[in-house]
């Protein structure tokens, strides 16, 4: 087994997405795996490497949906930080409302922190 560099993925990714939106990221692994074993029979990807890489790529769109889960420290998706938005209630306490990625569009709020399913498409 080979590891691709990061280049030959992302024009795989590209390829793929032009064609066709991916609803989860375990197609996406499926459908680039069999694109990289056409390259070269030893290449292999895991879907959480995709994932990583298309949320890298300038023009491709990764929509996160959630459910219910603990609230993460840094973003599931893509592992950067997040930026937490308050609210402040009729007493004036500040509560946490929501919680976003500026890299990759994660967003979670009331209690649906865990991701559920990844969509990816091309803008």
């Amino acid at each position: 087994m080979r590891i691709p560099k990061k280049e030959v993925v992302e024009f795989f990714l590209r390829e793929i997405l032009q064609s066709r939106k991916i609803t989860s990221q375990t197609e996406l692994a499926e459908i680039l795996g069999k694109k990289l074993k056409k390259g070269n029979e030893y290449y292999t990807i895991t879907g959480k490497r995709a994932r990583m890489i298309a949320t890298e790529i300038p023009g491709v769109q990764v929509i996160v949906y959630t459910k219910k889960g603990r609230k993460p420290s840094k973003c599931p998706s893509c592992s950067h930080r997040l930026k937490k938005v308050y609210m402040k209630n009729l007493k004036g306490k500040r509560l946490l409302i929501r919680l976003e990625c500026p890299n990759c569009g994660y967003t979670g709020s009331e209690g649906r922190w865990a991701p559920r399913r990844y969509k990816f498409t091309l803008e």
